[in-house]
């Protein structure tokens, strides 16, 4: 251990380069075996950072950044050159109140979801994205634009971001600000830094209209700040951000439906999306297919003229839902799960007003209306109960990672988006595939916005090839019915192959230029998003 620069140069930065010291570094939630570096370099501030990538970039050294090293698909992990950790970049400043109805919040890349939620929380306020992992770092959810079980209401991580503070590969820095910088009709956007101007021109290929976290963010005329949302760590180190907090509400209601059919879930979820008025769908594309994702100034102005506060109509923040398999995964922590079960859905609406007893006689309607045994039902009449319904949910991830850490094979897991009217088939494909195949499998996520997790745990290293090849396949579906391959893990180094199918060879090649042109020396997360002989 040394505090100096990697080697022995500008850098005051603290070097740890003892591998038994820094195995942490090369493990996270995706099974993927076989990470290295040579040296950790662990950050106490943004000078060191500034002074410790150009040394990097002059020397050709690939740099890995991490911060809690929860992602899946193993995006964080190095394999070679220098792990860059923000775990010390993890203060959260004082919460400032914006306007009548909104606050904003200044934290480092390495503060903790569940810090920023706590803090939020105890002053009122609410960081609404919504991750599985709140262990998660903020810096981590920015590079991923990470969404979770509330995406259906509150939309995700890229919603609520301001502003970024980002250092790149030369040293410079830049203070990105929402609404700043934008790209002009063909592309091209310049912009300032403290080395002068930045002139980059974005990649060419499309990306469908749904919520989608598959490649470089190069939407019409796209706000720069975007563009480095979701870009996984390869074309700068994000190192600071202001984020946008909104009212909590005052309660949850909620619960949880088990049918006897996977049909009568998705008819269900139908249901509820018909009831909806249009000023309740933040994300318009969940039945028009005309936009991206709902944007932060129109989650602004939901929160400004309080439409984003449906009162005295059924609201759902979440609709989340469980397969057969996902059930009978965790039917040992929960044995009063019905048995015969063959799906579940799990609903959360917010509630502000005095009005709980209105919500509750709404939310009993429609499932009367639906024809559901109401001994299927599970209610949560308040936030403790409805903290336990969200445990629920979480449990099924937390047993999926336990086996595939047991088996210490990689993880198989899709994380596809399809667009409205299309998820029935989508699922359907799925499971022919998985019966030919006959590997274990079940199927989770967030129904209301088509996106769901299926996963196929493969218990040895022949099984793992075949759910490859599995996934593939399936991937491909979901880019023919206009889909995405990931609507909220990003690509990382698992899953070029699938974005492939989406953008083809030559977005790699775009995508390679593009990241050159902030990343000349090209060693920022190498092989994530596409494969690192592009940059060749």
């Amino acid at each position: 251990m040394s505090k100096s620069g990697a080697q022995g140069d500008k850098s005051a930065m603290l070097i740890k380069k003892d591998q038994t010291t820094i195995q942490n570094y090369f493990e996270d939630n995706s099974g993927v075996r076989g990470s290295h570096a040579d040296f950790a370099a662990i950050a106490e501030n943004e000078e060191d950072i500034a002074a410790f990538l150009p040394e990097m970039a002059a020397k050709k050294i690939p740099v890995t950044v991490v911060g809690a090293l929860t992602g899946n698909t193993a995006s964080g992990l190095a394999f070679g050159g220098a792990v860059l950790s923000l775990e010390k970049l993890n203060k959260i400043g004082d919460i400032k109140k914006t306007g009548g109805k909104t606050a904003s919040l200044i934290v480092q890349a390495g503060a903790r979801i569940a810090d920023i939620k706590e803090k939020a929380f105890a002053n009122g306020w609410m960081y609404p994205p919504d991750p599985t992992e709140k262990n998660a770092t903020i810096g981590g959810n920015i590079a991923t634009n990470a969404s979770g079980g509330r995406g259906f209401k509150f939309g995700v991580t890229r919603d609520y971001v301001k502003a970024l503070k980002i250092i790149f590969t030369d040293g410079s820095q830049s203070y990105i600000e929402r609404g700043k910088y934008f790209a002009d009709d063909s592309g091209k956007i310049t912009f300032d830094t403290s080395s002068g101007k930045k002139h980059i021109a974005l990649p060419k290929y499309k990306l469908p209209l749904i919520k989608n976290a598959a490649g470089y963010y190069n939407y019409p005329n796209a706000d720069l700040i975007d563009i480095f949302i979701g870009s996984d760590g390869t074309l700068g180190v994000t190192v600071e951000a202001e984020l946008l907090l909104i009212p909590h509400f005052k309660e949850v209601f909620g619960g949880i439906i088990f049918f006897p059919s996977k049909q009568g879930a998705y008819d269900f979820v139908k249901s509820v999306k018909d009831s909806l008025k249009p000023h309740q769908l933040c994300h318009p594309e969940l039945v028009s297919g005309s936009a991206v994702n709902p944007s932060y100034n129109e989650i602004l102005k939901q929160v400004q003229d309080d439409t984003i506060r449906a009162t005295d109509e059924i609201d759902p923040m979440s609709l989340e839902y469980f397969d057969k398999n996902a059930l009978e995964l965790i039917r040992c922590d929960y044995p009063v799960i019905p048995a015969g079960a063959q799906a579940g859905i799990m609903f959360e609406q917010d509630v502000y007003e005095d009005n709980f007893e209105i919500l509750t006689e709404k939310w009993a309607e429609l499932i009367e209306k639906s024809g559901i045994n109401a001994e299927n039902v599970w209610f949560a009449s308040n936030m403790k109960e409805q903290e336990e319904f969200r445990a629920f949910r979480h449990r099924i991830p937390e047993r999926v990672n336990e086996r595939v850490k047991k088996n210490k094979v990689p993880k198989v897991g899709t994380d596809f988006a399809v667009p409205e009217g299309k998820l029935s088939e989508m699922i359907d494909f799925c499971e022919k595939e998985f019966q030919k195949a006959g590997l274990f499998n079940l199927t989770f996520g967030h129904i209301g916005e088509n996106h769901l997790h299926a996963n196929i745990i493969a218990s040895n290293e022949e099984e793992y090839k075949m759910t490859r090849d599995l996934y593939s396949r399936i991937a491909q579906k979901a880019v023919d019915l206009g889909g995405t391959v990931s609507a909220e893990h990003g690509i990382g180094k698992l899953k070029h192959i699938f974005l492939e199918k989406m953008v083809g060879e030559e977005g790699f090649k775009e995508m390679a230029k593009f990241k050159k042109s902030l990343d000349a020396a090209g060693i920022l997360g190498q092989d994530n998003i596409f494969p690192k002989e592009y940059l060749e």
